[in-house]
């Protein structure tokens, strides 16, 4: 069957790379990540991972409905569901309404308690009554819902749908109240945790069958304010069957671990199980397994499409330095080779592949020796220079095109386990990548892009600029400090730029850093790569042997891959160089002094050379505040 819109179907499978996946392809789409195991187990969970982590979908998946859809395509079908769920997603705008001088912080640690009790039932409401509807439930007895009327502070109802409505007034009554709680009178308030504990164990005494968890996923728990962390952490702290509580936040999100008895700790793992998904996950299977399952579809809707591979065409090192330009290197060497060298070496160098010969021409600009000393050395030595292209041919690609003006492309990104490298566990970004090469190359003139399903490698590399380009753009929404962020980001991006272009002097590959300075400029500048981390701007991990006496015993930092195709440097984890902190403070007045000196007054490209991207933020790198 031939699929009547291929650019439609694929673009929509891969465009859907949000949480907030279209509903009826829930189930079909859904692949179990490598930890929900643990997840899915009866003690609560406490799990960590940036946006796109796919920390969100993992939380969804475990509300009842979302259970029900995903679990036919995974295993048999259960007559009932193997346990229940709920999910909350909390919202800043209106977490962040419980706080100010309006009141006292005790008042509003209650005001919060009352409100998180309304969410938790509201969706117990959701759940009952889907449950009567799906698994036969017998109603609840009037005098049951009165209690938990009673229990919430609200009027009381006689029926499900009653108690749902008066649960959907109270938290707008309580909205209203907190908006304007300067002009407002009192306000009756439920005890903390009581009417979830309450519902809670009605559903428990209602369930036909014995023992089935209740999960309360309470997501992006990050927006809370600390005082609100430590009321949630309390009802975690003394849960109890049959409920266990589910936390999505992202890296150092948990800003507090106290209860509302600031003594009483909320730790690890004896009251929750803390799981890292980066970890915890094998990603470039689970994100295969992800891709290969929407290739799957599409193919069973008739787009003409095999496997991941044949959509994402790869290069090889050889393949990359001819499209680069490594032929007119090569001629240059054999021209100065001709000249000086013996015949017998003439004669071998001229038996090397262009894509290889070019090397010669590298090696010599990183290491100050002329070509026709190199070219003999190769001639006496070709084990030893097979192990140096091997472990220097992907660097020396940054540098084929140095100097070249004019060039679309300075370096190639493209094929799958380079998008895999380039998302770093983050599915979100993977799926990203696919999409927008999907988009730019059905919108491509070259026909044959659309007809074969097979990306040109320059359209995949254009693709992962714009995807770098569009989170670049982004970062200065994200945080109170990003716009301090994004300036850190585009020098540091700057500084792997021209390390990777200029081989002399260092070591290839150079996309990581460690702080050396004083230690209150270490201080400001952890504060906000911390903030980065959380916002997914840099990765942090622990460092490892020193390479300095200089160097610091933090973290060691690096770029989010998804900047390396924007500012052109190797996305791989390799090394690292040593960043000045009060370098880095620098930036925020004196961003030209602080590249150079985090370059170490290494010579940088001319403006008119620069790379198209790179050259709309010239203002910034050249001493301006425009970013």
């Amino acid at each position: 069957m031939r699929a009547a819109n291929p650019e439609k179907i694929l673009t929509e499978l891969f465009g859907e790379f949000r949480s907030e996946w279209r509903q009826d392809l829930f189930g079909t789409l859904f692949i179990e990540p490598n930890y929900f195991k643990k997840l899915e187990a009866p003690r609560p969970t406490l799990l960590v991972g940036g946006r796109g982590t796919g920390k969100t979908t993992a939380l969804k998946s475990l509300r009842f409905d979302a259970t029900r859809v995903r679990m036919p395509h995974q295993h048999s079908a259960p007559e009932r569901l193997p346990y229940l769920g709920i999910y909350i997603k909390i919202n800043k705008n209106q977490s962040h309404a419980f706080n100010g001088e309006a009141t006292d912080p005790r008042r509003w640690s209650k005001l919060f308690s009352h409100y998180f009790n309304l969410l938790v039932c509201q969706e117990f409401c959701r759940l009952y009554a889907w449950l009567i509807k799906n698994e036969g439930w017998s109603t609840l007895r009037q005098s049951t819902i009165r209690d938990l009327s009673k229990s919430l502070a609200l009027a009381t109802a006689d029926d499900l749908a009653g108690l749902s409505d008066a649960v959907r007034t109270g938290i707008i009554a309580l909205e209203f109240h907190v908006n304007n709680i300067n002009t407002q009178g009192s306000i009756d308030l439920s005890i903390a945790e009581s009417p979830v504990r309450l519902f809670a164990e009605t559903i428990q005494e209602q369930d036909p069958i014995q023992n089935r968890t209740i999960f309360c996923a309470v997501d992006e728990y990050e927006n809370l304010l600390d005082y609100q962390q430590a009321v949630v952490n309390t009802y975690i702290k003394h849960s109890a069957p049959p409920l266990s509580y589910k936390i999505g936040v992202r890296r150092n999100g948990l800003r507090c671990r106290q209860t509302i008895d600031s003594s009483d700790m909320l730790g690890s793992p004896h009251d929750l199980l803390e799981v890292d998904i980066s970890n915890e996950e094998n990603f470039e299977t689970f994100a295969m397994h992800v891709a290969e399952k929407r290739i799957l579809h599409a193919r069973e809707v008739g787009a003409p499409v095999h496997t991941l591979d044949d959509l994402l065409p790869d290069l090889s090192r050889r393949e990359e330095a001819h499209r680069l330009g490594a032929l007119s290197h090569a001629e240059e060497v054999l021209t100065e080779v001709s000249e000086a060298c013996r015949p017998e070496v003439t004669n071998w160098i001229k038996s090397i592949p262009p894509e290889d010969l070019y090397f010669l021409q590298y090696w010599s600009e990183s290491s100050h020796e002329p070509v026709p000393s190199l070219a003999n050395d190769w001639f006496k030595s070709p084990d030893k220079w097979s192990e140096r292209l091997n472990n220097h041919g992907y660097a020396s690609l940054f540098w084929i095109t140095k100097g070249h003006r004019g060039v679309r492309v300075r370096k190639y990104y493209c094929g799958t386990r380079t998008f895999l490298g380039i998302s770093s566990g983050n599915i979100r970004y993977f799926l990203e990548l696919i999409h927008e090469s999907l988009s730019l190359a059905f919108a491509s003139t070259e026909e044959s892009a659309a007809k074969a399903l097979k990306i040109d490698p320059k359209i995949q590399t254009a693709a992962c600029k714009t995807v770098g380009k569009r989170r670049l753009d982004q970062l200065e929404g994200l945080s109170e400090h990003g716009r301090e962020i994004k300036r850190m980001v585009l020098a540091i991006g700057k500084v792997f730029f021209e390390l990777a272009r200029n081989p002399e002097g260092h070591s290839p590959e150079i996309n990581s850093f460690v702080l050396a300075g004083s230690n209150s400029a270490k201080v400001n500048i952890i504060k906000l790569l911390e903030d980065g981390v959380g916002h997914l701007a840099f990765e942090a991990t622990p460092r490892t042997k020193a390479t300095s006496t200089l160097e610091t015993k933090e973290d060691e930092y690096r770029l989010h891959p998804i900047f390396s195709p924007f500012f052109e440097f190797s996305h791989r984890r390799k090394r690292r160089i040593t960043f000045s902190a009060e370098a880095l403070e620098r930036l925020k007045d004196a961003p030209r002094q602080a590249i150079s000196q985090l370059l170490q007054d290494r010579s940088q490209t001319p403006q008119e050379d620069l790379p198209e991207q790179l050259a709309l933020f010239s203002a910034f790198f050249s001493g301006g505040q425009a970013t």
